[in-house]
């Protein structure tokens, strides 16, 4: 058991660092993003486009340019301002359900009282809320708190799956939870990243460019694709994800939380019209 520990922790060093070779070390603004607005904004980013988000958020903000203002919005207000986000009435009832929770358990709107849990208490917490998975909690732990959270979203499940980091029956959830104990320190957040950024340019659901990929020489799934279309067989480079994978990504993930486009980004929302 320890051996296999060791070698998901030097497997996972490995694809951070080819990864870091090809995009670089992101930035992140962990420590500058209020908790509140980024749980807002991180439901408003589920099952739509990052354009769409940021529509609705920036319509929200003006709408409702302070938390108390929000918090007290009909929801057939509330779901009017964010309605180009889709999903507007699931979104205005988890929003207002949360700030009215976190009001009433804190005496105002605020989740700094999370800084002084221990990382699997935090997520807990946050989890209890209707609407939020292990997903949107991870996201807001690691870019609010800078916690070794590791958010897995759409993306970072199909490529961690073709590099056999996890098996291919892992949900969302299950994936986070297996990989972070393993991730460097200080690595959750440029990982998480970086592994978004090449499902999206490289490492595609139905034509992944595996000839080009980084990861190629420890990718399983990209070397079988890579002999496949040498030889002139099925499963070559620009085939697709499988329908299986497609169809288990548009399902959504456990735990009543929507797929959400592109976690990470929305977990920064600076420039964004922030919510005071």
């Amino acid at each position: 058991m320890a051996g296999a520990v060791r070698g998901l922790s030097a497997r996972l060093r490995d694809v951070s660092g080819l990864l870091a070779g090809r995009f670089g070390r992101p930035e992140i603004c962990a420590h500058e993003t209020d908790p509140v607005r980024n749980l807002v904004l991180t439901i408003l980013s589920q099952n739509t486009t990052d354009a769409n988000r940021d529509r609705a958020y920036e319509r929200l903000a003006k709408r409702f340019p302070t938390l108390p203002a929000l918090a007290a919005a009909r929801p057939s207000e509330l779901e009017e301002a964010i309605r180009v986000g889709g999903l507007a009435k699931a979104k205005a009832k988890a929003i207002l359900g949360a700030l009215a929770r976190i009001s009433e358990e804190r005496g105002g709107y605020s989740l700094d009282f999370l800084r002084g849990m221990p990382l699997p208490e935090a997520r807990e917490y946050l989890t209890s809320f209707p609407g939020v998975g292990v997903k949107t909690a991870n996201i807001l732990l690691l870019f609010s708190f800078g916690m070794p959270a590791f958010p897995v979203d759409t993306h970072v499940l199909r490529v961690t799956k073709r590099l056999g980091l996890v098996p291919g029956t892992f949900t969302l959830a299950k994936a986070a939870l297996s990989l972070e104990p393993h991730v460097g320190s200080g690595g959750h957040g440029p990982l998480h990243l970086n592994l978004i950024r090449l499902g999206r340019e490289v490492c595609r659901p139905h034509d992944p460019r595996c000839a080009g990929c980084p990861l190629l020489t420890v990718c399983p799934e990209g070397k079988r694709r890579m002999k496949a279309h040498a030889t002139g067989g099925s499963g070559g480079v620009a085939a697709g994800g499988g329908r299986s994978e497609v169809k288990r990504s548009r399902a959504g993930s456990p735990h009543g939380e929507p797929r959400t486009e592109s976690p990470s980004e929305a977990a920064q929302p600076k420039g964004k019209g922030c919510i005071a």
